[in-house]
């Protein structure tokens, strides 16, 4: 069974440039160090306004849900960990079924993919394991996943990832830090990050 967490220093090196001892403090220290360099309000930025790659969009998607009012950037700038890790958890790992996934580095290419490009890009996974793109991780598409050979899928998922990314509007600008993003993540389940 993959776990969810194991991802949360990869997303703060990535999304705040968090590295080195930093890495190994709790994971709300972490956090906190994040919140200093984790604010983003480019407008080449597809996301749009983001704080540690949460964009406005999802963080009002959260609150929503969770009978809130709509924030401000404000409001996102000061999202707090106990929410940041929830989103994490409700809205990406647990849509994507990652208790399910039986491959940890299959789950994290797959958290990773939901969450940097939203959650269209369930359809796309579905397209490379042979189940109809409805968008919704269900039984067939974990029966899938789990069923394939687990290093060519990470690869399948690597490669259409890139593609996508290569596409994107913002690659003029990002497709470099994508990029690294993107092959720091290992089919074994670790990340290559500067420890």
């Amino acid at each position: 069974m993959a776990d969810h967490s194991i991802a949360i220093p990869f997303i703060f090196h990535f999304a705040a440039g968090i590295s080195g001892k930093s890495l190994s403090l709790p994971l709300e220290k972490q956090f906190e160090k994040a919140r200093l360099t984790g604010w983003s309000d480019d407008p080449d930025d597809p996301g749009g306004a983001t704080m540690i790659d949460v964009t406005i969009g999802a963080y009002a998607d959260y609150r929503i849900r969770n009978s809130r009012s709509k924030p401000s950037k404000a409001d996102l700038r000061a999202i707090t960990f106990p929410e940041w890790a929830d989103i994490l958890k409700t809205m990406y790992w647990d849509r994507v079924r990652g208790d399910e996934i039986q491959s940890q580095g299959v789950a994290n290419i797959l958290l990773d993919w939901v969450w940097a490009s939203g959650p269209g890009s369930i359809s796309g996974a579905q397209r490379l394991v042979g189940v109809a793109p409805d968008g919704i991780v269900g039984p067939l598409t974990v029966k899938a996943i789990n069923g394939a050979d687990h290093e060519a899928l990470f690869e399948k998922i690597r490669g259409e990832r890139e593609r996508r990314y290569r596409r994107c509007r913002g690659a003029w600008k990002y497709l470099k830090g994508w990029l690294r993003r993107l092959n720091a993540i290992r089919p074994d389940g670790t990340f290559n990050l500067p420890y």
